[in-house]
């Protein structure tokens, strides 16, 4: 049975959570124009475990790396988050990846996809993974699919598994009655709430 998609409309939008990794670590990308690495890693791969129990992995067929920012810059990187058990929970995709060696964050931007095992689709331009807390954070226009309900909007602050959604402002919404009837009612006009979806 589909799990159902929940909105929740409170009278004002509330700001992006402040952290991450830094000033350098905003959904802009932290590398200036000319600037040259240290040294070009082929076929990247590193991971963060957890009590000897991995809790994801990155890996991309190229990365930069820059020693002074403690910084590797990815190409077409994939993240693979686990759960206690070492199964898969969900796949993150992006054309170009951040990973800060010293705060283990990360950052992805550039048709920026992430995949649960449920089928939850998460689709942004940019996001922040915050290693220390476990969380997904953008400032970008994110849209996430689950089942057949939709829900956009600007901003959102998630767990790994995309169980836990909160998108910040401007959210839309249209939700599919089990019948299959797309129900308007729950359409947010812009600018006016924030939405919070429950697995």
């Amino acid at each position: 049975m589909p799990r159902a998609l929940r909105l929740t409309i409170t009278s004002a939008a509330i700001a992006l959570l402040a952290i991450g990794c830094g000033k350098e670590s905003s959904d802009q990308g932290a590398i200036r124009t000319g600037e040259v690495p240290d040294e070009v890693v082929t076929d990247f791969v590193t991971s963060e475990t957890d009590s000897g129990r991995v809790a994801w992995t990155v890996t991309a067929p190229i990365a930069n790396r820059f020693n002074s920012r403690m910084l590797f810059v990815m190409d077409t990187p994939t993240i693979r988050f686990f759960d206690d058990f070492g199964n898969l929970q969900t796949t993150l995709t992006a054309d170009f990846g951040e990973y800060y060696s010293e705060s283990r964050d990360m950052l992805a931007y550039g048709n920026v996809v992430v995949v649960s095992i449920d089928g939850d689709v998460l689709e942004t331009d940019s996001l922040r993974y915050v290693t220390a807390v476990d969380k997904i954070l953008s400032d970008s226009k994110v849209k996430l699919t689950r089942g057949n309900d939709i829900i956009t909007g600007i901003g959102l602050e998630c767990d790994h598994t995309l169980n836990s959604v909160d998108i910040k402002k401007n959210v839309k919404a249209i939700i599919v009655e089990d019948e299959g009837n797309e129900d308007h009612s729950s359409v947010v006009p812009s600018g006016s709430a924030r939405g919070s979806l429950n697995g």
